[in-house]
């Protein structure tokens, strides 16, 4: 029960709350409006890349390749880069405007942290890719069903999107469905 805790609900956290992302304009006011929550957002989220990492390791594990390179390469760069994007454009983004609140308003501006951290999050991405990817062709190498192997590469791919909602809820939403079906067709298979 632990393990299938582990296996299903990461992602499924993960894709209801970016769904919840918030997308201010890329003004000063409108992201200070939302600062607090902004940064919020990124510190819960930054904890579950390391559990939804933990879901996709526990997938790979059930079709024998938790320690194939691939999977091992593209989860650790997925952990690393990502979750480095995410501290700096997503947390310190939100600390910086909240702390610009008590700045005269011609030097309440948007950070532009963003762009310069942007590849961090290009990489992380395809980390995730090439782990989701690889643990899809495992599945099916494996003889999983074909909608199980489709969600998970489904996973992968949507990403690259990017995380906020729609991609993030979509991709995350993808792996918590394949991780579920494989569940549920373990569970037959053992009755």
């Amino acid at each position: 029960t632990a393990r299938r805790a582990l296996l299903l609900a990461p992602p499924l956290a993960f894709a209801g709350l970016a769904a919840r992302h918030p997308m201010p304009k890329e003004e000063a006011q409108a992201v200070r409006d939302v600062a607090t929550w902004f940064t919020a957002f990124h510190m819960i989220q930054l904890f579950l890349i390391g559990l939804v990492a933990i879901s996709v390791v526990l997938l790979a594990g059930e079709f024998g390749v938790a320690r194939a390179w691939y999977t091992q390469l593209g989860i650790g760069t997925f952990l690393i880069f990502f979750s480095a994007y995410d501290a700096v454009a997503g947390i310190a983004t939100g600390v910086a405007m909240r702390a610009a609140r008590d700045l005269p308003a011609a030097q309440q501006d948007w950070p532009g942290l963003e762009l310069s951290v942007f590849p961090l999050s290009i990489v992380g991405t395809l980390g995730w890719v090439v782990a989701l990817v690889g643990v899809a062709l495992a599945a099916r190498r494996a003889g999983a069903a074909r909608t199980e192997w489709i969600f998970i590469a489904l996973a992968g791919v949507f990403l690259m999107g990017g995380h906020p909602f729609p991609w993030g809820t979509v991709a995350f939403g993808c792996l918590f469905v394949a991780a579920a079906l494989h569940e549920w067709t373990a569970h037959r298979a053992r009755r």
